[in-house]
């Protein structure tokens, strides 16, 4: 699925090439990162520096993530306290308006080995058109 205009994906590309040393990005965050909105005990809220543009056939208004601290590569690996602290920022967000989402850890579409979980905010009516392909790729919506 396409989600991102072919200038953000390529600007993802660049990064992960750029960034292949197998260090992770996640892990690299601190409190005084401009990428991070929030510091919730175990867990960064941050702004996603490649965000999805479209979502369910919406245009996205803002796109975060969930991070943990500790790397983990899914919610399983997370402890009880974990769990419920998750639990409470997911329920703040989606009070917001924010959709969730998540990929499993064998999910072959999840690029970043580190648990992440997408909150994505969107606006406007539903685009009545879209047409998306990877090769050559397009995202174009009306």
């Amino acid at each position: 699925m396409v989600n991102r205009q072919r200038s953000t994906e390529q600007r993802y590309k660049k990064h992960r090439q750029r960034n292949n040393s197998g260090d992770c990005d996640f892990c690299k965050f601190t409190a005084d990162n401009s990428q991070v909105r929030e510091d919730v005990g175990g867990f960064w809220v941050v702004d996603n520096l490649f965000p999805y543009e479209i979502w369910d056939g919406h245009q996205v208004a803002d796109h975060l993530m969930i991070t943990p601290k500790r790397h983990v590569e899914g919610m399983a690996e997370f402890d009880a306290a974990e769990r419920q602290e998750v639990i409470e920022l997911l329920a703040k967000y989606e009070a917001q308006g924010y959709s969730i989402y998540a990929r499993a850890p064998l999910n072959k579409q999840k690029t970043v080995p580190h648990q992440h979980t997408h909150l994505i905010k969107l606006h406007g009516r539903p685009k009545r058109f879209q047409v998306a392909c990877k090769k050559p790729y397009v995202l174009w919506t009306v």
